[in-house]
């Protein structure tokens, strides 16, 4: 019978350090990747049309936003009648110019013109009430 000899494995604590911390190091990065890329194919907004109400003389005024998956492809006012064009005549003046601005940036995180500073917030915070509620 043939007698088999123990065999020992010295390893030095060092290298067993590294090689556990480039493992740790190797499963982040992989995790990391990972949820990088199965975000980018979730979408922001759930497709449609949604509207925030802004209350004119007592009445209210829709502020439609319209989104896709990923982008805001048009804002309107609607429902803005005579009387409340004529007491407030900067939401009919810069609507138009903000919707170009948030759908251009893709975002409600602009610059406010100095002229219209207080209807533009007003219908600002209306874009990111719709806004909200599309990523609901």
């Amino acid at each position: 019978m043939k007698k088999v000899a123990s065999k020992i494995f010295v390893f030095k604590l060092k290298d067993i350090i590294k090689t556990a911390i480039f493992a740790v190091l190797g499963i982040i990065i992989i995790g990391a990747v990972i949820a990088f890329f199965s975000g980018s194919f979730k979408s922001t907004y759930k497709e449609g049309t949604y509207n925030s109400d802004i209350i004119l003389q007592g009445k209210p005024v829709t502020l439609s936003v319209t989104v896709g998956k990923n982008e805001i492809e048009s804002i309107s006012l609607e429902q803005l009648n005579e009387t409340q064009e004529v007491f407030y005549p900067g939401f009919s003046n810069c609507i138009d110019d903000l919707a170009n601005k948030v759908v251009e940036m893709q975002s409600t995180d602009i610059e406010l013109n100095n002229d219209y500073a207080v209807t533009e917030s007003i219908l600002l915070d209306a874009i990111n009430r719709a806004l909200d509620e599309a990523k609901r």
